[in-house]
């Protein structure tokens, strides 16, 4: 589990960097103002703040350089008002984004609440205060993913081949049969050995980010039941993104249990 500042509970903050995209440490330079054209002051003048980015706590890529700037905050309705010079851990969603970047606040904590992560993290290269935490919480979703599928083995691609379905619409799946040689079964009725996976070829929209195995690749496999005719193709396929994982994840499983 992750390790986190005193006062503040683990779930509590992995449950708060699942809810808000960014999160950041921040002063407050303006109370009632804005800093965008398209993001209008609030008329009570206690709502919106501009807010000088001290620290990225986590982030998308393309926000990740923050720090330094100034950012536009709707303030969260239930939260008491800030004042010039307040410093808080903000968390947010975005709002508007041009000039520069209207936030909406979704929670906040105190600054020293974060100061643990925020020490670590400058001993790291390229890692965000809170990487651990988004780690954690991938971890989680590859566990309750793994949970739901109807066999978890590990095993290397020996065959790949194309079954020549038709394809009834530009967005078909155009599915492959990859044969999987399995040495461990982790969970679901496979016997080890070779056993047929459908997956789809295609990079339509739908389907791109679903895994496309290679010859000789070796990995962890969450497998789901095939239905209706594809099930005289292949007992099992992959259907999302989180269907292959490196035969290290599988520590991760066990521990979710």
């Amino acid at each position: 589990m992750t390790d986190v500042s005193p006062g503040v509970a683990p779930e509590q903050l992995i449950d708060l960097v699942r809810r808000a995209p960014l999160s950041f440490v921040g002063t407050v330079t303006r109370v009632g103002g804005t800093s965008l054209a398209a993001f209008p002051a609030d008329a009570r003048n206690e709502r919106t703040a501009v807010v000088k980015v001290t620290e990225v706590l986590h982030a998308p890529q393309a926000f990740r350089q923050l720090a330094g700037s100034e950012v536009t905050v709707q303030l969260a309705p239930e939260e008491a008002p800030l004042a010039v010079g307040d410093t808080r851990a903000l968390f947010t969603r975005g709002l508007v984004y041009g000039e520069g970047l209207g936030l909406a606040e979704v929670a906040r904590l105190p600054a020293e609440a974060v100061q643990g992560h925020v020490s670590l993290a400058a001993t790291t290269a390229d890692e965000l205060p809170f990487s651990s935490v988004q780690r954690t919480i991938r971890n989680q979703d590859i566990a309750a993913h793994a949970a739901e599928a109807d066999a978890v083995v590990i095993g290397a691609v020996v065959g790949l081949e194309d079954l020549g379905l038709p394809a009834h619409s530009e967005h078909a799946p155009l599915w492959w049969r990859a044969t999987i040689d399995v040495s461990r079964v982790e969970a679901g009725p496979v016997t080890p050995g070779r056993t047929g996976v459908l997956y789809p070829r295609s990079q339509d929209v739908r389907w791109y980010r679903v895994p496309k195995p290679a010859p000789g690749q070796l990995g962890l496999w969450l497998l789901h039941d095939t239905s209706g005719d594809l099930a005289a193709q292949a007992p099992y396929r992959l259907l999302h993104p989180d269907d292959y994982q490196p035969v290290q994840k599988l520590a991760v499983l066990r521990e979710g249990r």
